[in-house]
């Protein structure tokens, strides 16, 4: 289901703020509303269509009534300019008055259709009113000059919406390529932080999250969150490239990242080190408890063989734990980890090691 449209007012800022300003620069005010009443009550009533036919007529003997007749249909315009003398000037000061410019400026602007056109019967409406409150009350002067400057403010309010509705496309255009250039940002920075064969954490975005990591433990106290890390290591892996070939042993090594991920828990930060290599990232987590998933991660490696065609490639790793110490920092803690996971190759391989003084 497509999301609502964003309205044409809120997309050019058009707040009750805003609109107060612009009315205020404008010059229109409370006395407008009974002005611009008494027009429509006393000139444009029954002779909508009659000034709409004027418009029209003279409109049509321009270059870019084609266009209108193509995009918007001359029938469907006219329409609309008959309902706008019909309205005209009630509600200048709601958002929905600005809304129902803006709308009609903006369609104009899609369809490609230059802004003079769209100016045109405007301008031609202002001419026809001007002169027909002078006629209605040229011995009128005290009655005449007031609906005389409300019909110049109202019709310069709606040349304003008019120009600034033509900006609409713009906007709507420059949102197409911010919402392409944010995919696009998406994108890269997915790719700079996730490691493509394994779709773990990449090994920049590995040291970024434990160098934070590191920080958020030491900061609030190893006694009250506790970090460790396990460094693991498949067993045997040149063995499987020399045997099955870089393309199979690219697929080992997406299976164990899946095994480890499946073993670890939702908020533990899994990345690729290098190589054969994945580290895990576990906060707020004592050594005990790093030491049982360490184990849960060995055990779901071992006891899921990588099968594929005709391939049943039995995989294990060794694992070293390490628990971060007061104010170590992350290569300490990694050479530690290490030295831990190759002492459990030492060993025998398919175990877990702690490192030492943890």
């Amino acid at each position: 289901m497509n999301a609502p449209a964003t309205p044409h007012s809120i997309a050019l800022g058009f707040n009750d703020k805003r609109i107060q300003e612009v009315l205020s620069i404008l010059g229109l005010d409370a006395t407008h509303h009974a002005l611009a009443e008494q027009i429509r009550a006393e000139v444009i009533a029954g002779r909508a269509g009659e000034f709409a036919d004027s418009c029209f007529a003279t409109l049509a003997r321009t270059q870019g009534f084609s266009l209108i007749e193509k995009d918007i249909g001359a029938g469907s315009f006219k329409q609309a300019w008959v309902h706008y003398l019909q309205c005209f000037g009630r509600n200048f000061d709601k958002v929905e008055y600005f809304e129902e410019r803006l709308q009609m400026a903006a369609a104009f602007a899609r369809a490609k259709i230059p802004l003079s056109v769209l100016h045109l019967p405007y301008c031609l409406t202002q001419e026809l009113l001007i002169g027909s409150l002078s006629d209605k009350f040229n011995e009128n002067s005290r009655t005449l000059w007031p609906l005389l400057d409300a019909v110049l403010k109202l019709i310069s309010l709606d040349l304003y919406l008019t120009a600034e509705g033509y900006r609409l496309p713009e906007l709507d255009e420059l949102e197409e390529d911010l919402d392409k250039l944010r995919k696009e940002t998406f994108r890269l920075r997915r790719r700079t932080s996730t490691d493509e064969l394994t779709g773990v954490m990449s090994y920049a975005k590995l040291m970024e999250s434990l160098e934070q990591q590191i920080d958020r433990a030491q900061r609030r106290g190893h006694d009250r969150s506790p970090l460790c890390l396990i460094m693991s290591d498949l067993d045997f892996f040149k063995k499987i490239n020399d045997t099955y070939g870089h393309m199979m042993g690219d697929l080992v090594l997406r299976h164990v990242a899946g095994r480890i991920q499946s073993a670890t828990r939702d908020f533990d930060l899994v990345g690729r080190f290098g190589g054969e290599e994945f580290v895990i990232i576990m906060t707020d987590t004592n050594l005990e408890l790093a030491k049982v998933i360490a184990e849960r991660i060995r055990e779901g490696v071992m006891s899921a063989p990588f099968h594929v065609k005709r391939y049943n490639i039995p995989v294990t790793v060794s694992l070293g734990v390490a628990m971060l110490r007061q104010g170590e920092r992350k290569e300490s803690l990694l050479e530690r980890a290490d030295a831990a996971m190759y002492e459990a190759k030492r060993s025998g391989r398919n175990r877990v090691a702690i490192a030492p003084d943890s």
